[in-house]
């Protein structure tokens, strides 16, 4: 019985565990927004991998951010921004994800 008890204790520990936690959802102001119909939808996403507190990538947030801005013509506005983090065994990675509307230039 002691046995079984520190054998389920060992695979607990070893096995890989992952969870997931979203920190912090921001909304920039919609100045000058327009109707949803007169844009198109973007999405820009940077990650960090972070192994026993060692960061893979610090700028992770501006390679989102010009990600985001790259896939438009014209301005972004209503940009909605989502900071999460997936959890793994001694290792997390951060997570950013921008949404916003793409408005031409030309209209």
């Amino acid at each position: 019985m002691i046995k079984n008890i520190w054998l389920i204790l060992l695979f607990g520990s070893l096995a890989p565990s992952c969870a997931h936690s979203v920190h912090l959802i921001h909304t920039s102001d919609f100045d000058g927004a327009v109707p949803y119909e007169q844009g198109v939808p973007v999405i820009g996403e940077g990650s960090q991998g972070v192994i026993l507190g060692f960061v893979t990538q610090s700028d992770y947030v501006d390679d989102a951010y010009n990600n985001l801005l790259n896939q438009c013509d014209g301005r972004v506005t209503g940009i909605t921004t989502k900071y999460s983090t997936e959890l793994g065994f001694m290792s997390w990675t951060n997570i950013v994800r921008m949404e916003g509307l793409c408005v031409s230039s030309s209209k």
